[in-house]
């Protein structure tokens, strides 16, 4: 880590604040429609065709509150990189890159929290009067929530 900390693409999803590591995301791009997928998971609205790659698009409104996502001029779709690929996260706005220090960073408030959240949370950060929750992109997401694959037919014995 550098002299100037850990740096974060900061989004917004409702009225709250997140960040991801720069690392995990590959691009952003202005939001387009979506292709729905049958028996997607809740979260998943559908599929984009990026550059010739198939990528789920997550609604993290919906992942993270329940509520879905309503595109807005502004709205945008952060690409980003899994440990199982490419998955894009709908997001009312993408709005800067920021770097914090170990120092800066304070844990997520179990008691407030489902223990799934407190894990998905890799911290919280005051920037400027505002409050950030710093993500941990693999546990937010976990795989079942976008993967898109076929596991609906069951293997056969060989």
């Amino acid at each position: 880590m550098n002299d100037h900390g850990r740096q974060y693409v900061l989004f917004h999803v409702g009225s709250e604040e997140y960040g991801l590591p720069i690392g995990c995301v590959s691009s952003i791009i202005r939001y387009e429609t979506v292709t729905p997928v049958p028996r997607a998971p809740a979260s998943v609205q559908g599929v984009i065709d990026l550059r010739g790659r198939v990528v789920p698009v997550v609604d993290l409104g919906k992942r993270l509150f329940g509520t879905p996502f309503d595109p807005s001029p502004g709205a945008r779709i952060i690409v980003t990189e899994t440990s199982a690929g490419a998955v894009g996260l709908a997001v009312d706005a993408a709005s800067e890159v920021a770097a914090f220090t170990p120092e800066q960073m304070m844990a997520a408030p179990e008691a407030a929290l489902p223990r799934e959240m407190v894990e998905a949370f890799e911290a919280v950060v005051h920037l400027d009067g505002r409050l950030i929750i710093l993500l941990d992109l693999e546990r937010v997401l976990p795989r079942a929530e976008y993967d898109l694959g076929t596991t609906d037919t069951p293997e056969e014995d060989a």
